[in-house]
């Protein structure tokens, strides 16, 4: 997609396990791409024997280095293996880099990118200072080149940043073209619940809006997936077998995604191989028990005086169905309104997004 004088919407919410993007097309479609929110230093060096021959990933020049990402680098990078962590990542170059991997990967190479991002609601403010003050001082301008192909430019202004969760309630509160959608289904107190990675983050609305006096209870560090589901995992299965021994989370979070996908819950090192999925199910099972006790119970006071609850994020595939069996009135699924039909919870808050550029953008046209 070339510069045809208008922006390229976009919005990308970079995690710390995926790195979900969405691209408003023009014809009023959208395209996503997502993958796992890591890479490793890569040569791209060949003995130019075939490719049937040689093993085939991408990989990108970015800057003076060149990396291999997602999927290719757990896959083929056993050693050097970086994960976009933290509290203190937002804005610095790796977030950068998975920024520019995303959107060369939706297809754009020239011309403007009206960015949307997104941060915890606990670390908001920090982190949209630092995201702009570190966007500032890199520069409007970014270059990058994947593999075989000619290197893609495009200029982006200070982005837009939303604490996570508010795209989410944008997908309820606005349609696909930026308007209001009257549906009230936000009325009255809500919770939005993003299951992430690393973070648990809840977000409190009154009749849509963002409650700030509940920043106080918006943000738990270490209180993910990881923490509850793939390192307890990974701890079992390198008991198991001195072939898992070299495995990492993102070993157990590929064939997690793999098992959602319907392709089975087979996870597989050296002669060893493991099928996950019962004890999946017990992780995920503890792990609802612990959102339920900790957070909605212990912090929401077991959703009294809640309308709604709304699920987001990684994490929401997980332990959604166990919720809704506790908390059957109160969870609202996506299927339930008009405006987030189809929507699938991972790519919400990007898809939220994209509809808040573009009410934001008509405000000055």
């Amino acid at each position: 997609m070339g510069d045809t004088g208008l922006p390229h919407i976009i919005s990308i919410d970079a995690g710390n396990g995926m790195t979900n993007a969405v691209l408003a097309k023009p014809n009023g479609g959208i395209k996503r791409v997502a993958f796992p929110s890591v890479r490793a230093a890569a040569t791209g060096d060949t003995l130019g024997i075939g490719k049937e021959f040689e093993l085939r990933y991408d990989f990108v020049d970015w800057g003076e280095h060149r990396y291999m990402y997602g999927d290719d680098a757990i896959a083929y990078a056993r050693t050097g293996l970086e994960r976009h962590q933290g509290a203190g990542r937002y804005g610095d170059e790796f977030h950068r880099f998975l920024i520019a991997v995303a959107i060369g990967k939706l297809g754009i190479s020239a011309g403007q990118v009206d960015l949307t991002l997104f941060a915890p609601p606990g670390l908001f403010s920090q982190a949209k200072k630092i995201t702009r003050q570190r966007f500032s001082e890199a520069g409007g301008h970014v270059a990058i080149k994947f593999r075989r192909k000619k290197a893609v430019k495009w200029q982006y202004n200070e982005p837009t940043i939303w604490p996570e969760g508010i795209g989410a309630a944008a997908c309820f509160a606005l349609d696909a073209q930026g308007q209001p959608a009257n549906s009230g289904v936000l009325a009255g107190n809500s919770i939005i619940l993003d299951i992430g990675m690393y973070t648990l983050d809840a977000l409190q609305l009154t009749d849509g809006n963002f409650n700030p006096e509940s920043l106080q209870h918006a943000t738990w560090e270490k209180a993910g997936i990881r923490a509850h589901i793939l390192d307890p995992i990974l701890r079992l299965l390198k008991k198991q077998s001195s072939d898992f021994e070299l495995l990492t989370i993102d070993d157990v979070d590929a064939v997690l995604r793999q098992g959602l996908r319907g392709e089975g819950y087979i996870l597989r090192g050296g002669q060893a191989e493991a099928d996950i999925q019962d004890v999946l199910d017990k992780h995920r099972q503890r792990y609802a028990e612990w959102i339920a006790n900790n957070i909605i119970d212990g912090v929401f006071d077991s959703l009294r005086g809640i309308r709604s609850l709304i699920l987001i994020g990684g994490g929401a595939v997980l332990v959604g169905d166990i919720l809704r069996q506790w908390y059957p009135e109160k969870l609202l699924d996506f299927s339930d309104s008009a405006t987030t039909k189809g929507i699938d919870p991972v790519d919400a808050n990007c898809i939220g997004g994209i509809r808040l550029a573009k009410m934001r953008l008509k405000q000055y046209t």
